[in-house]
């Protein structure tokens, strides 16, 4: 299937195919503009619709733009789950943008975004969350101390104990919101995917420098740690990695400037 199909409905005539042409406001934001009409849906990538998205959110947060990415994002789970057109579920990549109304208050989407994570990772945060849940209790016991000291002067222990308990709190529910909308990544899954994935291990070699080649965990940015080669979907290099095959080159823009990777094996 192309992308040329888009425009008239594919296959499903009445289905979210025709939904998107139907949807689409700004034709110059569309799929059916944004690539090739020849372009075929089974090489469309991760990183491909993750731009498309971006285009459309930088137009602004309106209906349109929502209702837009929304009829995108029905499709190509469409064409994953009732077609098999696409290698993986791309709709996953298409992130629709929290609106705000006129009077500045948000307007939350319909459709909660899941955040995969890893086993591990999942596993690391349920852990910070029990220590923090500790650490509050601790300073809870801590501020009464300081309120039957009777200082209340500026920068007094008790003002120091609710500062950190604020942090606390707000560190745990952080935690909590990301924990109730996580979706742990099957290793299987990633494992026997022929395509750069969250959760995925990934080996490349810097083209350039010839250098020895590094190993990078693609994770979601709350279980991102770059010292231990955990790098975030976010990241301009998890960005490049996201939907690359084995063998491909894959150029990477960074602070240094424009470096060229070549992916050696996905695990």
């Amino acid at each position: 299937m192309y992308v040329r199909s888009l425009k008239t409905g594919g296959r499903s005539k009445a289905g979210p195919a025709a939904a998107i042409s139907q949807s689409t406001t700004k034709p110059s934001t569309s799929l059916y503009n944004t690539f090739p009409p020849d372009a075929s849906l089974q090489k469309l990538t991760p990183s491909d619709i993750g731009t498309y998205a971006e285009s459309v959110n930088g137009t602004g947060t309106t209906p349109q733009a929502t209702g837009q990415l929304q009829a995108v994002k029905d499709f190509l789970a469409y064409a994953k789950k009732s077609e098999g057109l696409t290698e993986e579920n791309l709709a996953r990549y298409v992130r629709i943008r929290k609106a705000r109304s006129r009077s500045g208050a948000t307007v939350v989407s319909s459709e909660s975004q899941p955040i995969e994570l890893t086993s591990e990772g999942h596993t690391q945060l349920v852990g910070q969350r029990e220590r923090l849940l500790v650490e509050s209790e601790s300073l809870v016991v801590e501020i009464r101390r300081a309120r039957a000291d009777g200082d209340v002067t500026e920068n007094s222990p008790l003002d120091a104990a609710r500062e950190e308990q604020g942090r606390v709190q707000a560190r745990i529910k952080e935690i909590t919101a990301t924990l109730e909308k996580s979706v742990i990544i099957e290793e299987g899954q990633v494992r026997d995917s022929k395509v750069v994935k969250i959760g995925a291990r990934v080996e490349v070699r810097e083209l350039i420098s010839g250098g020895e080649p590094k190993i990078y965990t693609l994770v979601n940015k709350t279980e991102a740690n770059p010292l231990e080669l955990r790098i975030s979907d976010d990241s301009p290099m998890g960005k490049a990695l996201l939907g690359k095959r084995v063998g491909q080159k894959v150029p990477v823009v960074t602070p240094r400037g424009k470096l060229n990777y070549e992916v050696i094996s996905i695990a």
